[in-house]
């Protein structure tokens, strides 16, 4: 049976005030004690009704629908249960609802039968309430479809279409203006139409921009990234190629927060230049690139390398420079602080005193890339390397005047605690104990590139019993290139330190010239080492793959056995320990050993002589497989396994080159497809004429006239921290 309720005893309205009162403050209420207290005192005496017996609730933001009817509570109201004690110790339950809760709204809704409706917004309030930061990460990706590679687009469609958005709306023209203008990307030659209208031979383009910045300061403090067309075709003469430069430094100085100039690199023979003086104002330059021609008022000179002149002849350079043209070369740094990367390249007859090299990285705070390049002895030699001040990155790249002593004393000084990248590229013989020295005391370098014709060696009578030779704990990346494939005495002893754990944080071995397959062998396994567009590429040039094929004679005999310990590859004993681990028996298997490749051989040939010692490796068995009975017999044999690796290694081999697309392992400067070639805008064989937004744009016959402009390259930029 259900137990009958008992009715609540009336309680005065001071006895409910008082126990009201003696109650703590509910932690849904967000206003002070003494407003909560009056509030709910003054409710509490008009919920309790003594008389009926009954309790009603009007909540003073309630409207006439919520109120209590006959002791019935409206749905749409919460229940908060509140206890209180009246006469006798007899429980009560007031309806309260918290003061918070019974606050009007603040999102725009409204309440119909406990239903939540929204108000619908009015059209493009949403988007006024999307942050800048969102649009601009849309236009990221908006420039990436346009100037990643393999794109058929350009530049000039790219910032058509920032232009065109930004004439949609306000808010797209505040977002499209940042990415508009703060990387600027004037590629090739100007519009017909243009130098007709203006009258003007070349630089119409240029002149545009210079009047845009000019009259609208607050645009041109957008400019970080200028990219200029190189030198016009129609500036044969001294005096337009010079007028030219000037017009560039006009531009310069209007873009007052420039931090970089791509792509346009004028050499400098210690003459006034506009264009130089534009670029020495600019205080937030970050990137500086010098091409160091020679001097009008320079001469040559003999000099002799070593000290033994009478047996050595003597080598023509020029002479050192005037005190004002070194004093202007400084002058030139003293206002780049937030200066990071620093080239220095010169060309024949060029030359920059020694001291100079020192007293300009002093002036440049923020330096952490330095980037030295065919400078004769005068100029670079080892006490010049041993003055510079501490660096992250550094490339020493074609300099007669580095010596091994001096990468010894380098390694020693303080200032090279802080590289974490060294590059030494075509320097004199870099013997093995130089590198072991690097190694040992550049504790913070992650990567290092060797490039050289000849292997590095051995001191006379030196032999090493102890491995490794060469270690590094902290290494990541190594670049390894022996032009020369005659000697590989140091590419076994590198192997070696890295099969006894010289190199443990190593992940990527990049090593064209490794005919042998002996820094193959270390690395992880791989099916497929080839790009997709290398076997479609002409072979009869010079970067032909080998046309050597492993024969079936070749490969070992079925009997043969991976527990073979004697076994060995190539004549190298470093792997006939029968000490070694059985997962490093894979090692073992024969390869392609063909040396027809020629010395400097590109990574195409490197890929393919590679992808031929995996396919050698498939057709070969690694793993044995024996199964005996109980009675000693031969049951059954299988083999398996068929790669060229070590399964356990973290290394990966790699042939891909600094830039996508290029032959060459490294980016140079100089050279074909380098930093200071500019024939992807002079030689556009495969320019975009505004197909890309033709497309688009549907089937009408006016589209093509609309979208079209002028035939330009689509220009690649070269990041100076690819050299690094």
């Amino acid at each position: 049976m259900e137990r009958p309720r008992s009715s609540p005893r009336p309680v005065s309205s001071a006895s409910s005030q008082s126990s009201f009162e003696s109650r703590y403050k509910s932690p849904l209420s967000t206003s002070s004690s003494v407003d909560y207290e009056s509030s709910r005192t003054s409710e509490d005496s008009s919920l309790f009704d003594a008389d009926a017996g009954s309790v009603s609730f009007v909540s003073p933001t309630s409207t006439p629908h919520t109120l209590y009817k006959d002791g019935k509570r409206s749905f749409t109201e919460p229940i908060v249960p509140v206890r209180r004690h009246g006469a006798g110790g007899i429980e009560r339950s007031t309806l309260i609802t918290p003061q918070r809760l019974s606050r009007a709204p603040s999102s725009p809704v409204t309440r119909d039968f406990g239903m939540m409706l929204q108000i619908p917004r009015a059209p493009g309030e949403s988007f006024k309430r999307l942050p800048e930061e969102i649009l601009l990460v849309i236009l990221g990706e908006l420039k990436k479809s346009h100037l990643a590679v393999g794109s058929t687009s350009c530049a000039t469609c790219w910032m058509r279409d920032l232009a065109n958005l930004g004439l949609s709306s306000r808010k797209w023209w505040c977002a499209a203006r940042c990415m508009l203008y703060e990387d600027i990307q004037l590629n090739g030659v100007d519009s017909v139409h243009h130098t007709r209208k203006f009258k003007i031979k070349y630089g119409v383009r240029l002149k545009l921009l210079r009047r845009t910045l000019r009259a609208r300061p607050e645009l041109a403090e957008y400019v970080k990234s200028l990219k200029v067309p190189s030198m016009p075709d129609g500036a044969k003469g001294k005096k337009e190629q010079e007028e030219y430069l000037d017009l560039v430094a006009s531009v310069i100085m209007a873009c007052p927060n420039l931090e970089r100039l791509p792509g346009f690199y004028p050499a400098y023979n210690h003459t006034f230049s506009r264009l130089v003086h534009a670029l020495s104002t600019r205080q937030k330059l970050k990137e500086a690139v010098w091409v160091i021609s020679s001097s009008p008022s320079q001469r040559q000179h003999r000099y002799t390398s070593t000290d033994d002149a009478q047996y050595f002849p003597s080598i023509m350079a020029p002479a050192r420079l005037l005190p004002e043209q070194c004093v202007d070369f400084l002058t030139y740094h003293s206002n780049w602080t937030h200066l990071k990367t620093l080239f220095l390249h010169c060309n024949p007859g060029g030359n920059i005193d020694s001291l100079l090299f020192a007293d300009v990285c002093n002036l440049l705070p923020s330096l952490e890339n330095l980037h030295v390049s065919s400078f004769p002895t005068p100029a670079f030699n080892d006490s010049t390397l041993t003055s510079l001040p501490p660096l992250k990155s550094l490339r020493l790249e074609n300099l007669s005047g580095i010596t091994a002593n001096g990468l010894s004393a380098y390694a020693c000084s303080p200032g090279s605690n802080t590289l974490t990248s060294l590059s030494l590229i075509s320097l004199p013989d870099v013997s093995l104990p130089v590198l072991a020295r690097l190694f040992s005391y550049l504790k913070s370098m992650t990567r290092f590139t060797l490039s050289q014709a000849s292997s590095p060696g051995l001191p006379v009578g030196t032999d090493i019993y102890l491995h490794p030779y060469l270690a590094s704990p902290s290494l990541e990346y190594l670049h390894w290139e022996i032009t020369n494939p005659s000697d590989e005495e140091a590419t076994d002893i590198l192997a070696k330190s890295i099969l006894y754990s010289g190199f443990p944080s190593l992940r990527t071995i990049r090593a064209p010239t490794d005919s042998e397959g002996t820094l193959q062998k270390l690395c992880k396994p791989r099916e497929k080492i080839e790009l997709p567009g290398d076997r479609h590429r002409d072979k009869g040039g010079s970067s032909a793959a080998p046309s050597h094929v492993l024969s079936s004679s070749s490969l070992p005999s079925p009997t043969w056995s991976t527990f073979s310990l004697g076994h060995n590859y190539s004549g190298s004993s470093f792997l006939k320990s029968p000490t070694r681990s059985t997962f490093s028996l894979k090692m073992d298997s024969p390869i392609c050993n063909d040396r027809s490749a020629e010395p400097g051989t590109s990574l195409l040939a490197a890929r393919r002589t590679a992808q031929q010692r995996i396919d050698a490796a498939q057709t070969t068995p690694q793993f044995h497989i024996i199964i005996w009975n109980e009675w000693g017999l031969l049951v059954e044999r299988q083999t398996a396994g068929g790669f060229i690796g070590m399964v356990q290694s973290r290394i990966t081999y790699s042939l891909k080159p600094d830039i996508d697309g290029a032959d060459q392992a490294l980016v140079t400067v100089d050279g074909p497809g380098g930093l200071l070639d500019g024939a992807a805008e002079t030689h556009s064989r495969d320019g975009c004429t505004g197909g890309w937004n033709r497309g688009r744009s549907g089937k009408s016959g006016s589209s093509k006239e609309k979208w079209s402009h002028t035939e330009r390259g689509r220009w690649r930029e070269i990041a100076l921290e690819k050299f690094f």
